[in-house]
């Protein structure tokens, strides 16, 4: 039974920085950029998963899009499509899995994002109400790389 949720989606971006720590490296995060979304949704269980279905918001640069969550207990799988193929995105993020998927930006050709998952978390009760967050890596060639952590709030609407 599909049920209105309501939701805060916030996506945060680092950088990541090798810092020389004796004779070895640390790792050290640097925020680039931060965008939190309150949008409405809807959720809804089908065979074991649970999924959380809204349109993307013109804030986001993302209008006319609509996205699809679709979580399983050891992983979570994003698709982003709009009328047609154009803007598309279908990416799985489970933890230890490296995942290369196809991202189509638009007014351009589409790309290989190579994407790697540190961390999933979800803390939903039985009605699906709670917090999910994912920490993952994403990198295009040579040129791009970038730490995400996502996190979706599902509340009561």
């Amino acid at each position: 039974m599909k049920k209105s949720v309501n939701l805060r989606i916030t996506s945060t971006q680092y950088s990541e920085n090798l810092i020389p720590s004796g004779e070895a490296f640390r790792r050290e995060l640097e925020k680039e950029e931060s965008l939190e979304i309150l949008t409405e949704g809807t959720m809804y269980q089908k065979n074991n998963a649970r999924y959380i279905s809204y349109e993307e918001s013109e804030e986001a640069g993302l209008e006319n899009l609509h996205t699809l969550v679709k979580l399983s207990d050891d992983n979570i799988r994003i698709r982003r499509y709009g009328k047609g193929d154009e803007d598309g995105m279908d990416m799985t993020l489970e933890p230890g899995i490296l995942n290369i998927t196809r991202y189509q930006i638009p007014m351009m050709n589409s790309v290989s994002l190579e994407v790697y998952t540190n961390k999933l978390e979800q803390d939903l009760d039985e009605d699906g109400y709670g917090k999910i967050s994912v920490d993952y890596k994403i990198s295009f060639d040579q040129y791009f790389s970038r730490r995400n952590i996502l996190e979706i709030e599902v509340m009561p609407s």
